[in-house]
């Protein structure tokens, strides 16, 4: 019987599970924000736009499970058409990402950054800045790659796993490291 119960239980839990962002996004698009309907989302992924924020996620973009995206008041997010980001990815902040683009899994993609510089004060109560990221069209960007502030991505770019760009990245390029360097250019012998 406990065995039975517990089948139940698990069946209705994954029945569940889909329904607190199905009604997020009905809240999103009611709010005015535009999310295509061919657009596709995993499990636990949470949507955090503030409705004083723009939200824009284009035609057949897949977000993987357990990512977050998140737009403050203020705070434009692009998401192109055609956009795949895997599993575990944070995308916060004013950000474009433009059509065909490929973000692989724990990748961590944020506008912010603290102030940190009066010694005098705690860094928590410094504030902070928020400069805008946008990345080309059909852009690679490797597992566990780290995109900041201010930094511009080229059209067919490709981001290394693991790099942390913190520069603007030409288009067509290679880059990887920490702070990811120029590699090589695509087409390049």
């Amino acid at each position: 019987m406990k065995a039975l119960i517990a089948h139940i239980a698990a069946w209705l839990f994954r029945k569940l599970e889909g329904a607190e962002l199905f009604l997020v996004l009905r809240e999103l698009r009611r709010g005015g924000q535009q999310v295509a309907i061919s657009a596709t989302f995993g499990t636990r992924v949470q949507l955090r736009i503030d409705p004083r924020a723009r939200l824009r996620i284009g035609e057949r973009t897949q977000v993987l499970h357990d990512s977050w995206v998140i737009a403050h008041a203020g705070n434009t997010l692009d998401i192109e058409e055609d956009v795949f980001i895997s599993q575990h990815c944070t995308v916060s902040g004013n950000v474009r990402i433009g059509r065909g683009t490929l973000i692989g899994g724990f990748v961590t993609i944020i506008d912010g950054n603290h102030v940190f510089d009066d010694l005098e004060k705690p860094i928590r109560e410094q504030g902070g800045t928020q400069v805008p990221i946008d990345i080309g069209t059909d852009v690679w960007i490797g597992s566990n790659a780290v995109i900041l502030q201010g930094v511009r991505i080229g059209d067919g770019a490709v981001i290394a796993a693991n790099a942390t760009v913190t520069h603007d990245v030409p288009a067509r390029a290679i880059v990887g490291g920490t702070p990811a360097r120029l590699i090589r250019m695509r087409g390049d012998v």
